[in-house]
């Protein structure tokens, strides 16, 4: 399958993530894997370009991909492991249920517990509420739409998880987390760069249809009470996240141009820490010479003496 630049909303995950492209394509993930490992990690990350490529399987996705499934109402099915599998302890742990989560895996079903069907079914009760109070639809016929753009002569691609078809509407994005407050979404981006996704999404998507659009995260906990929150990165941001997806781009480029894929540095890599590093060590210090200067001894002495046996007894 190859297909050429523009918006398709009947495509399958698993043919997205095989890459229908022409050539071999660039993604929000490659692009992040190319910025923050290197050209070789990318390569071994992509099906048209490592011939032993095999997908990533965890039992970690499991919960995050039904959800997602659930929410926007396409995707891949997901199904309770039958009961009458399942270990005396309630395990997954038997020959025929190994044998039924294999067959589901191999079928694109996501294998589920009967409580985490149950789960599932909370998360989405309250993710659509709390959508709703934030006036968000998510319409099924726009879920999962795919993006094909060429920007720079590198072919790339994304896959949206609900894009209205309103220009004046956000493209939005579903993750399920551990912690949905304001700052733990904050680190998240930090940590998992979707700063650069966003900025992929909105690149291709203006490459293909001429739009400058919003960009919306969607953080749903994977705990009760499975509350939710709606994040915009800023334009500040966003401008950064433009150089980092060029630089991808670049990369990327390059990289497919020469069929050299670099891996990190050779040699020895000399590293010197960051200030604020040294900084918290620096504070410890001027504390402790302050409790001696206060006290007369050192902190050591004072934390030494409330463990000894005596104190801890109360003597």
């Amino acid at each position: 399958m190859t297909l050429a630049p523009g918006i398709y909303r009947d495509l399958s995950d698993a043919d997205y993530h095989a890459d229908p492209c022409d050539h071999p394509s660039l993604s929000s993930t490659l692009a992040r894997t190319l910025l923050n490992q290197s050209p070789l990690h990318a390569w071994t990350a992509h099906p048209k370009l490592n011939p032993d490529f095999e997908p990533v399987i965890k039992k970690t996705f499991d919960i995050g991909t039904a959800a997602h499934s659930s929410i926007l109402g396409r995707g891949g099915d997901y199904r309770a492991v039958p009961e009458n599998l399942l270990g005396s302890n309630g395990a997954a742990s038997t020959k025929a249920a190994k044998e039924w989560i294999a067959e589901a895996r191999a079928a694109g079903i996501t294998p589920l517990k009967a409580a985490e069907v149950d789960q599932i079914g909370e998360m989405t009760d309250i993710a659509m509420k709390r959508l709703a109070d934030h006036g968000v639809t998510l319409d099924p016929e726009h879920s999962e739409t795919v993006v094909i753009a060429e920007i720079n002569g590198v072919p790339c691609r994304a896959m949206v998880d609900n894009a209205p078809p309103d220009p004046d509407q956000p493209l939005y994005d579903f993750k399920t987390c551990e912690n949905a407050a304001p700052d733990a979404c904050l680190r998240a981006v930090m940590k998992y760069g979707y700063d650069v996704q966003a900025r992929h999404y909105l690149d291709c998507w203006k490459a293909v249809t001429g739009e400058d659009r919003v960009f919306r995260f969607i953080f749903q906990e994977k705990s009760a009470p499975y509350e939710v929150c709606v994040v915009e990165l800023l334009s500040d941001t966003l401008m950064m996240a433009s150089k980092k997806t060029a630089r991808a781009r670049e990369i990327w480029g390059n990289c497919i141009r020469t069929n050299y894929w670099p891996g990190y540095p050779d040699g020895v890599v000399s590293l010197d820490l960051p200030e604020f590093f040294h900084g918290k060590w620096l504070e410890r210090e001027s504390a402790d010479a302050d409790h001696k200067q206060r006290y007369g001894r050192d902190v050591l002495d004072a934390v030494g003496r409330w463990q000894a046996p005596a104190a801890m007894a109360g003597e």
